[in-house]
């Protein structure tokens, strides 16, 4: 059994592994049902009040049938997790009548580790070497926004943009870590370029339009810019190997 560990992929688009493999979508009955997985992977380990959970998945609807909701959601969530029952009903989700919360001591989550990384790193400033390490990462293991097909939930706004300002001061550090050395101004220039989604000014529980025109199109696709951030670094590229085949002449002395 130890080698079987829940692995959840927040960061970018949402997925769980079990043991390695990914969990099919039908092996989800409800969208409910992962929504109350996604907020208990929000609260980060943190209890969560049951009433909190209803009010962001059933907004005022009648608690006497919403309670039971939640109920069957949190039993399709473990089912989903431990479809085999090896592991006793509480051990990656714990609750009682009042909370409810994800035990992060069984479960890997991706954001979980990039915070881990990075708050090592930024803590290590007087360790250049060991800090552009632990920064570098970090970086990498930023593959996405939080929750990115969740843009418009008002719940999963808080972490997303405490990700988002973790991962700016990850890219900052490591310029000041490093220097100018070309390898640090790469990391920096992917980490800025990594798209960063922007929400249409709708309210928060309304649903977009299909985008229209160019630029709506570019907002709404999570790849938009990568090729315009992949022309830049060719050109940085082809512009140091010229420099290096063609170094720069020093100006001639004034009065030569």
């Amino acid at each position: 059994m130890t080698s079987y560990r829940i692995t959840i992929r927040t960061l970018g688009v949402f997925a769980v592994f079990r043991g390695g493999d990914a969990v099919p979508a039908c092996a989800w009955q409800s969208k409910k049902a992962r929504d109350v997985l996604k907020i208990l992977v929000m609260r980060r380990g943190r209890p969560t009040m049951r009433d909190v959970v209803i009010e962001a998945l059933w907004p005022e609807q009648d608690p006497r049938r919403t309670s039971n909701r939640l109920s069957v959601a949190l039993s399709t969530v473990r089912s989903v997790l431990d479809p085999e029952r090896r592991f006793p009903a509480d051990w990656f989700i714990r609750a009682d009548r009042y909370t409810a919360r994800l035990d992060l001591e069984h479960v890997d989550v991706d954001i979980e580790r990039f915070f881990a990384l990075a708050g090592a790193g930024l803590a290590r400033h007087r360790n250049r070497f060991e800090a552009a390490s632990l920064l570098a990462r970090a970086e990498a293991a930023y593959t996405g926004d939080f929750l990115e097909e969740d843009l418009y939930e008002d719940w999963a706004e808080p972490l997303r943009a405490e990700a988002q300002a973790m991962r700016q001061a990850v890219a900052d550090a490591l310029v000041q870590t490093v220097g100018r050395h070309e390898a640090a101004r790469s990391a920096h220039r992917r980490i800025r370029c990594r798209p960063t989604l922007r929400p249409y000014p709708v309210p928060a529980r309304a649903r977009p339009a299909i985008p229209t025109g160019a630029q709506d199109a570019r907002d709404d696709d999570p790849g938009a810019g990568r090729e315009e951030c992949h022309e830049v670094r060719e050109r940085d590229e082809e512009s140091n190997s010229e420099e290096q085949r063609h170094p720069a002449q020093p100006a001639p002395a004034r009065g030569a």
